[in-house]
């Protein structure tokens, strides 16, 4: 039976700002809005709630732009992170989950760093625009691949590797469309299996359906919000954007974790 509380509306305004960037970039919805999701309506409701209100989106927006993905690249990351996940279910077992988050978010928050100081702080102080470089070195291919591998390791240990997919697939795919409608196949991948999991695990209760049904519309609103404002938008403020929300999602990661163990 569905039920109605205020907490319901507090965490369906939060989803218009996760979805926003969302639509925008393809990813960080259900990071942006955790804190408040789970903090509202507990961890066991919130983490299947914010699976299950991404797939309408994702699937609407993997069928829309099926032609627009980058599939070459979607090969290469479901590859590699395959593997990984596997390896990450065994070292679930063998590695602390907050010492995982500590690891990852200082590595994304330094990669965010460095990227917003270069597409965002250095053009200002030498106005001057910051074009991305197009030569692709075995450095950096190297570089790519390893936060890849990475992302599917920890993603398959505690799911967390969705800030180093997008560290790989940023560089790997120059189109801000096609970037964010290549993460978007990947989550719509990851995701259903997520959903197929907890739904199997019991985790679909009415009290998180009254939650959703309340949340949907808002997520709507902020998802075509952010469709719209992409098309409004450069490369080079795209490239802005995406290292914020990485910034904040790497930052976030860290700093909860280390207050978690103090």
């Amino acid at each position: 039976m569905l039920s109605f509380e205020i907490n319901f509306i507090l965490v369906a305004l939060m989803q218009v700002i996760g979805f926003f960037v969302q639509g925008c970039t393809g990813f960080g919805c259900t990071v942006i809005a955790a804190a408040v999701t789970n903090g509202l309506l507990g961890t066991e409701v919130g983490v299947p709630y914010g699976t299950l209100i991404t797939l309408p989106f994702l699937y609407y927006l993997g069928i829309r732009a099926f032609k627009d993905v980058s599939w070459k690249d979607l090969a290469k990351i479901l590859a590699l992170c395959l593997p990984g996940i596997l390896v990450g279910n065994y070292l679930f077992y063998a590695i602390s989950p907050t010492t995982a988050k500590i690891g990852i978010g200082l590595m994304v928050t330094l990669i965010a760093l460095m990227n917003v100081y270069k597409y965002i702080v250095k053009p200002r102080i030498s106005k001057e625009t910051v074009v991305a470089e197009a030569v692709d070195t075995p450095a950096k291919k190297i570089f790519r691949y390893g936060c890849l591998i990475l992302g599917g390791i920890v993603h398959g240990a505690f799911t967390i590797g969705g800030p180093l997919i997008t560290v790989y697939t940023i560089e790997a795919v120059q189109d801000k469309e096609k970037f964010r409608n290549t993460m978007n196949m990947v989550w719509v991948i990851l995701n259903t299996w997520n959903a197929f999991t907890q739904y199997r695990n019991g985790a679909f209760t009415p009290y998180m359906w009254s939650a959703l049904a309340i949340g949907l519309p808002m997520a709507a609103i902020g998802f075509f919000l952010g469709m719209g404002f992409l098309k409004r938008i450069n490369r080079e403020q795209f490239l802005q954007i995406v290292y914020v929300v990485l910034l904040f999602v790497g930052g976030n990661m860290l700093v909860t974790s280390l207050l978690s163990v103090i």
